[in-house]
């Protein structure tokens, strides 16, 4: 696999083998006006720039475009590894430009660095392990994904895990899920390390934060610290995991490319999981 830090990916090679027919899973949830979305980061919005009809083609014939504005860490989507930073450094040990030298975008750990991220995927379904919904109270360390992987192949050097709260039942209840009052259920420090000794290139969840906040007031972030900043594992979050769950699938060939957004924090993603 080549890389370039300053211009994203050169080229890469993969061990992939697909044969025969497939199943292929949507894990992106759908862009619309007033969908969920963190206070934090600015919401989606979509409007016609132009609409059918009357705009000098010949023949009756007419193009319609639109008009669209987001964040980069709203829907679903992935975070760049230079999304966040600890003592003014990102992954590689890389000093990163902070206050308003920063405004121009990341000037290194952007996004344009996430390789496509292909590979063996896995599905951790929780409600199917617990036996029932999960709370905020809920926290996924080792021992939980130790007991969801002793009758399952592993994860591995390569791996995507992804792991199904079902918390995506409340995605139009934009208060529930963004959790502000509750806290969200997800993966701790612990679950995080015993992942990333196994060599997983990338993670993910249902939840728009992908680690465990039992308390909205916490407001540290040390699975993201671990994953982006110490390992370089790109996390997705607000992935629609439901239709996988129900199908009982949990191994699968998976697919997601960010957007080449210079100097980006992150990017909308339309996850796939061939089956």
């Amino acid at each position: 696999m080549l890389t370039n830090w300053s211009g994203g990916f050169a080229e890469m090679e993969i061990d992939i083998q697909i044969q025969g027919r497939v199943r292929v899973f949507d894990l992106a949830v759908k862009l619309e006006n007033g969908m969920a979305r963190h206070p934090h980061h600015p919401p989606y919005s979509f409007a016609m720039a132009k609409t059918h009809g009357g705009h000098g083609y010949q023949g009756g014939v007419s193009a319609a475009m639109e008009m669209i504005s987001m964040g980069a860490h709203v829907g679903t989507h992935v975070d760049a590894l230079g999304h966040v930073s600890k003592d003014g450094k990102v992954y590689g040990e890389r000093s990163v430009a902070t206050g308003p030298d920063g405004n121009a975008g990341l000037d290194v750990g952007s996004i344009e660095e996430t390789l496509p991220m292909i590979g063996r995927g896995h599905l951790v379904n929780l409600p199917k392990l617990f036996g029932r919904d999960l709370t905020p109270s809920d926290g996924i360390g080792a021992e939980v994904f130790e007991r969801w992987f002793a009758d399952k192949p592993a994860p591995q050097k390569g791996s995507i895990v992804l792991v199904r709260t079902g918390w995506m039942k409340y995605w139009h209840d934009p208060e529930r899920y963004i959790g502000l009052s509750t806290g969200l259920p997800g993966v701790t420090l612990d679950g995080a390390q015993w992942l990333s000794r196994r060599g997983i290139t990338a993670t993910g969840s249902d939840t728009m934060n992908y680690e465990h906040k039992p308390d909205s007031k916490i407001i540290n972030l040390p699975v993201h610290v671990h994953n982006l900043v110490e390992n370089g594992i790109p996390i997705m979050e607000s992935m629609d995991l439901e239709a996988l769950g129900e199908a009982g699938i949990t191994d699968f060939t998976f697919l997601a490319v960010p957007l080449r957004i210079g100097g980006g924090t992150g990017s909308p993603v339309r996850p796939l999981a061939i089956v």
